[in-house]
């Protein structure tokens, strides 16, 4: 082997290290917490070419799981949106019931819906599970108001907003493992119960 090859290896697993570390404390250090949002009622358009309205169109009183993402991500988007698959496979037949999820695109300009639908399809986001781009400035707008924007492109935050306008908002880390998620979707992983949990560690 090499000299070549075996500093490109070690380079490469020294970032691999560095990424699973850097997951792993995302996964530990972030906490669920309640926030205060109004988020507006804007049309989107989907991954199916349709109009709709955020909340009275898509979420209809239903608890929804909000991410941001962009089509031609090609590092941390995916990774978050195998993460949010595996939340998807554990609410099973409660996707497009009870729970919906929302990926709002950071990238409207480009993200079309047939761009959308085919990272639909790459993803197998499947039923519950709505792709939503639309009017640059309504989209930032929405962005805004949920807490997802972020003023560099090509940059997005790695955190979900969970819940609705009713039963209020939750922020947690897009990070977490699909059980404590489904816990924050459930209402039994409160702020109180977070920082319980902090305090006992601290001990």
């Amino acid at each position: 082997m090499s000299r070549r090859v075996l500093i490109f290896i070690l380079k490469f697993s020294v970032v691999l290290a560095l990424l699973s570390q850097t997951l792993y404390s995302q996964r530990e250090s972030s906490r669920p917490v309640p926030v205060d949002l109004t988020v507006p009622d804007i049309e989107i358009v989907n991954q199916d070419g349709q109009r709709l309205r955020f909340d009275s169109g898509i979420i209809k009183n239903r608890t929804a799981v909000i991410s941001s993402f962009f089509t031609t991500c090609t590092s941390f988007c995916p990774l978050t949106q195998q993460n949010l698959g595996r939340l998807a496979k554990v609410l099973g037949k409660r996707m497009g019931s009870d729970v919906v999820f929302i990926s709002v695109s950071i990238d409207p300009v480009n993200d079309t819906p047939a761009r959308m639908k085919e990272w639909s399809e790459k993803f197998h986001t499947g039923p519950g599970w709505t792709l939503a781009s639309g009017n640059k400035s309504d989209i930032e707008t929405l962005l805004k108001s949920l807490g997802l924007y972020v003023e560099l492109a090509g940059r997005h935050q790695s955190a979900v907003i969970i819940g609705n306008p009713t039963a209020g908002w939750t922020r947690a880390s897009i990070w977490a493992e699909p059980e404590k998620l489904r816990k924050v979707i459930d209402g039994g992983y409160s702020a109180g119960h977070a920082a319980n949990g902090d305090s006992a560690a601290a001990k």
